[in-house]
């Protein structure tokens, strides 16, 4: 692999602590970055609407105020 094309190095200093972080680009990637954490997070919102919606339908089988 020709990862003098392909990569990047990036240094954060967080303290006393420096991290070196070396990113390389997948020739073989099916999708960019981009796309897969939209993906992820989609998946994950709606994962989460369904908790949501599910704790929302206990709380009104289980409410005691008077309409």
């Amino acid at each position: 692999m020709d990862t003098q094309n392909n990569s990047r190095t990036t240094e954060t200093a967080i303290g006393s602590t420096v991290y070196v972080v070396e990113s390389c680009v997948s020739e073989s990637a099916k999708e960019s970055a981009y796309t897969k954490l939209k993906r992820l997070i989609t998946a994950n919102a709606k994962h989460l609407e369904k908790i949501s919606d599910s704790s929302n339908k206990d709380t009104e089988i289980n409410s005691t105020t008077s309409k």
